[in-house]
C-alpha cells in the first residue's frame, strides 16, 4: 500500500524541489486553506527543464575545449613549441617555426607524415565528439519537448473528463487521486500535437485506430478510458442538483473503506455499479 503523503510534506517537497520561499508556498492556496493554485510550480519547473537544457550544451563545450587543450598541450609537446596560440593558429605557428628545420630534409612540413598523421587524427577525434554531444542534446531536447506536450495534453483532457460528468467524490483531494488514475493510463501513450488538433499514437508511431481501421481522436480515446474506471451522471441527475441518491449498501461490493488509499483501490473496480460507487463515496465521507 503506497505512503500517505499529508499536506506538510507535500509543502516540505515543493520548498525543497522547485526552491519556493514561504511567501511563494502561501500562494498555492486560497482564504480557505485549500490547494488550489499550482501556476507557480509549473513556472518554476519550466525555468528547471530550461536550466537543465542549458547545463547539457555548456557541459558539451566544456568538454570539447578540454579535449581541444589537452590535444593542443600534446602538439606543444611533440614539437617543443612554446606558444599561447590554439587551433588552427597554433598548426600554422608549428608550420612556420619548423618548415627551415626539416627544409631540404624531409621537404614541405605538410608532407611530413607526423603533421599529416596528427591533424587526421584531430579531425576524426572531433566528429566523434560533435556526434556524442549532439546526439545527447537531441535527447534531453526531445524529452523537454515531450514533458511541455503532455502538460497540454493533460490539460485538454481534464476539461473533457469533467464535461463527460463522472461521479467523483466531494473532496477535491479524493478526486484529485481519481482523476491521476486517467492521466497515469494517458501517459502510455504517446502524442502529437497539430494546431488545436491533438493525436494519439500507437507503440509503432503510427496514429491510433479503432477495430475498424478509423483514427480514434483524442475526445473519444479520453473517453473510453474514463469509461474503465469511471461511472457518469445520468441526464435527470445532472438536472437535478438535489437530488442525492443514496444507493444500495450492504452488498459485498459496498463497504466502509479503512483509509484513503483503500478507497481509491475500490473505486477502480470496473464491475461497481454507478449506485455502489455512490453509496461507497458516501460510506467514506462519513469516516472524514
Amino acid at each position: 500500500m503506497d505512503k500517505k503523503i499529508d499536506a506538510k510534506a507535500f509543502e516540505a517537497f515543493a520548498e525543497k524541489a522547485f526552491k519556493l520561499t514561504a511567501e511563494e508556498m502561501a500562494s498555492l492556496y486560497n482564504e480557505a486553506g485549500e490547494l488550489t493554485d499550482f501556476s507557480l510550480i509549473e513556472t518554476k519547473d519550466a525555468e528547471r527543464i530550461k536550466k537543465l537544457s542549458g547545463d547539457s550544451k555548456n557541459q558539451y563545450s566544456r568538454g570539447l575545449k578540454e579535449a581541444t587543450q589537452k590535444l593542443e598541450k600534446e602538439i606543444k609537446e611533440k614539437y617543443e613549441v612554446e606558444s599561447d596560440l590554439i587551433g588552427v593558429d597554433l598548426i600554422d605557428h608549428i608550420i612556420e617555426t619548423k618548415t627551415e628545420e626539416v627544409k631540404g630534409a624531409e621537404g614541405d612540413i605538410l608532407k611530413n607524415p607526423e603533421v599529416i598523421k596528427l591533424v587526421n587524427q584531430h579531425a576524426k577525434d572531433k566528429k566523434i565528439w560533435d556526434k556524442e554531444w549532439q546526439t545527447k542534446l537531441d535527447i534531453k531536447e526531445k524529452e523537454v519537448n515531450e514533458a511541455n506536450l503532455f502538460k497540454e495534453v493533460e490539460s485538454v483532457a481534464i476539461a473533457e473528463f469533467d464535461n463527460l460528468n463522472p461521479i467523483l467524490p466531494e473532496d477535491a483531494k479524493k478526486a484529485k487521486a481519481l482523476k491521476d488514475i486517467l492521466i497515469n493510463e494517458l501517459k502510455k501513450y504517446k502524442h502529437q500535437k497539430d494546431g488545436d488538433n491533438i493525436s494519439v499514437l500507437s507503440q509503432d508511431g503510427t496514429v491510433l485506430k479503432d477495430q475498424h481501421g478509423y483514427p480514434i481522436t483524442f475526445d473519444a480515446h479520453v473517453k473510453n478510458i474514463a469509461e474503465k474506471y469511471f461511472d457518469f451522471k445520468k441526464a435527470e441527475d445532472r438536472s437535478s442538483p438535489g437530488n442525492k441518491e443514496s444507493g444500495q449498501t450492504g452488498t459485498k461490493k459496498i463497504y466502509k473503506p479503512k483509509d484513503d488509499q483503500e478507497y481509491v483501490r475500490m473505486m477502480q473496480d470496473n464491475s461497481l455499479t454507478s449506485e455502489e460507487r455512490i453509496g461507497i463515496m458516501k460510506l467514506h465521507t462519513n469516516t472524514q
